[in-house]
């Protein structure tokens, strides 16, 4: 793997040959078109020395060859877009990026254009970007490979990482799962989630660099009937995905060698679930920034009872600090700081993160008995009434007795209460879901301060594919409508 580091080239053709076995695994083969979508890719790159490219490709097979042509031709920055933005996120973008070029369908570019005010054809510009510090300070420009975040805040930015840092974190994971692994340490992905993230990604990466296969699956068909494959598979999924498909194909989840579980927070009666199942879970933590997992929990470790989401990873060191910037005790909660190898090179557009080796995280945590507990997130903590509140208990405290199918609390503000603890949610089917049943029980176990003010049902709360939530929406959309009812 370490050959691997300083040639582009080599990736480039792992992660093909990984993709085709992987895809023959499933009974398919690369498109047709394949070399011809390579060629035209690579060639449109022809006289740019440092090509700044969107990738919003919505043809899962030019994705793929964009991404190989990219590493192939060893130069620039490849910033994925997700092509399920809608126009205030694209609008975000365009403020900030400006692209030499635009991979994707002739729609995108003409909406690009459309953003952007340009009247020139897309393959012609070539405006500067937004690069990271050592770019814009006249150093040789690094390949980086920029992934969408910030999708929670509501911020849109890109994470920019390296084929190193992303090589590094595969490493990482092969020498913490060791035996857990089949064939001298060889990952056979089946990968679920969209590749524009790096939970995503990061599976076919993994397959490429370790000799394994790589097998994209749509969502939504193996929703309707689960596919056979062969032994030595492991997948990655979202507390949604586990949820759906353990109820639906519970015996299809239990060939899986490993099952990674993150994205976002697990409740623990869906963790209860999958351990009265057997399944080989390994809930991890990671995020974007870090190219997905720091930190897993085995699945021998998991069906013993042991909580949290694992052991930090050989690559990864890990320090939790109070509001002062001090380390606190083992056992206290505090803020998660990162340091890794495998850590981002910067965001586009840049903020005060962009260049530091440890990496603030914004996540609430402890450590006990070197295990990683997560507890929230620090930008989600609320005080109402005088009292630190974590939404988070709440909403798992809703979602483990099936009092709603989806749920998020947010703070509006209040005069009395400072912040007043609003409850979106989406209701149950049925009798017995009313607001004033929901309200009893929640004031049955949890004190006065962290029972929601206010009830507001909706049809769906458009979580991301990944299971992730835009909670600025959210508190916003609760503002607005709490207004509305102030004035009737």
């Amino acid at each position: 793997m370490p050959d691997l580091l300083n040639s582009p080239q080599a990736i480039a053709s792992a992660l093909e040959f990984s993709l085709k076995n992987g895809l023959g695994i499933l009974g398919q083969e690369l498109p047709l078109d394949w070399q011809i979508w390579e060629e035209e890719y690579e060639q449109s790159l022809t006289g740019i020395e440092s090509p700044q490219i969107l990738l919003a490709e919505t043809n899962v097979g030019k994705f793929w060859a964009a991404v190989v042509a990219f590493l192939r031709v060893g130069r620039g920055t490849l910033f994925i877009a997700n092509h399920q933005w809608q126009q205030r996120e694209w609008q975000q973008v365009a403020q900030f990026l400006q692209p030499d070029r635009l991979w994707g369908s002739l729609m995108w570019q003409q909406q690009w254009l459309k953003l952007t005010d340009s009247n020139s054809e897309l393959t012609s510009v070539h405006h500067k970007t937004n690069t990271p510090k050592n770019q814009l300070e006249g150093k040789s420009p690094e390949l980086l490979i920029g992934f969408p975040t910030g999708g929670s805040s509501g911020t849109i930015r890109f994470a920019l990482h390296s084929p190193q840092t992303l090589t590094m974190a595969v490493d990482g994971l092969k020498q913490f799962l060791g035996p857990l692994l089949p064939r001298n340490g060889q990952i056979n992905s089946f990968c679920l989630l969209p590749l524009y993230h790096v939970g995503g990604f990061m599976q076919w990466w993994r397959s490429a660099l370790t000799g394994g296969n790589f097998s994209p699956l749509d969502y939504s068909l193996v929703k309707q009937s689960a596919p056979p494959f062969p032994p030595d598979y492991v997948t990655s999924l979202v507390p949604t995905q586990l949820e759906y498909l353990l109820d639906r194909h519970g015996a299809w989840l239990k060939n899986f060698r490993l099952i990674f579980l993150g994205g976002a927070p697990a409740w623990p009666a869906l963790l209860a679930k999958a351990k009265t199942a057997s399944l080989n879970l390994a809930p991890t933590y990671g995020m974007t920034e870090t190219a997905a997992q720091i930190a897993t929990l085995t699945p021998a470790e998991f069906l013993a009872g042991q909580t949290g989401v694992g052991k930090l990873l050989p690559h990864v060191q890990l320090t939790i600090t109070n509001s002062k910037d001090e380390m606190v005790a083992p056992g206290t909660v505090g803020l998660i700081n990162i340091q890794s190898r495998a850590l981002f090179k910067g965001y586009v557009p840049q903020n005060e993160n962009s260049s530091r080796e440890i990496f603030t995280t914004g996540d609430l945590g402890y450590c006990h008995n070197g295990y990683l507990h997560i507890t929230g997130r620090r930008g989600r903590r609320l005080i109402s009434g005088g009292e630190n509140i974590d939404p988070e208990d709440i909403e798992a405290l809703l979602l483990d007795r099936h009092l709603v199918q989806d749920v998020v609390i947010v703070g509006v503000g209040d005069r009395h209460w400072g912040e007043m603890l609003v409850a979106v949610y989406v209701p149950n089917p049925g009798p017995g879901n009313d607001v004033s049943t929901l309200s009893q029980c929640v004031k049955a176990q949890l004190s006065k301060p962290k029972c929601p003010k206010h009830w507001l049902p909706v049809s769906t709360l458009r979580r991301s594919p990944l299971g992730k939530l835009n909670y600025q929406f959210w508190q916003t959309w609760a503002t607005e409508q709490l207004g509305v009812e102030e004035e009737e």
